[in-house]
């Protein structure tokens, strides 16, 4: 168990450091470079592609842009957010909240077969969309 929860917190924090690096450089020097590897791949836009380009409007404060770009850009960086915080939390706190939280949403979805089954579909749609566009 120790080592699961350590794990987690490695992986999502290492994850969470390099996500707020590459907004930080998108932010503040305007980059337009693509590391998606399907859409460098395929040509194809992924489901999340124009996340980073979606969380710099916001962060412009462009909400309506950054909704049209990919809503799922908001989602993400909401959920770095609340993970960093959490993760932060734990560490001053010497609490495991962020484990047991994750472990609890975990749970929930693999019980409520239904809504993880509409997240999957918000997710194909959004795919969709992002095709459609021409992200």
């Amino acid at each position: 168990m120790i080592a699961k929860k350590n794990r987690l917190y490695l992986i999502t924090g290492i994850i969470c450091f390099f996500g707020i690096i590459w907004l930080g450089f998108l932010h503040y020097f305007h980059a337009a470079v693509t590391l998606c590897p399907v859409k460098n791949l395929t040509g194809y836009p992924c489901p999340s592609c124009g996340s980073s380009r979606a969380i710099d409007a916001f962060l412009h404060g462009n909400t309506w842009e950054a909704i049209l770009i990919n809503p799922l850009g908001i989602i993400s960086l909401f959920l770095l957010v609340s993970i960093i915080c959490l993760i932060l939390f734990d560490l001053i706190t010497k609490r495991d909240y962020y484990f047991r939280v994750y472990n609890a949403a975990e749970e929930f979805l693999r019980k409520n077969k239904l809504i993880s089954v509409l997240l999957i579909i918000i997710l194909i749609a959004n795919w969709i969309w992002n095709i459609k566009k021409g992200l």
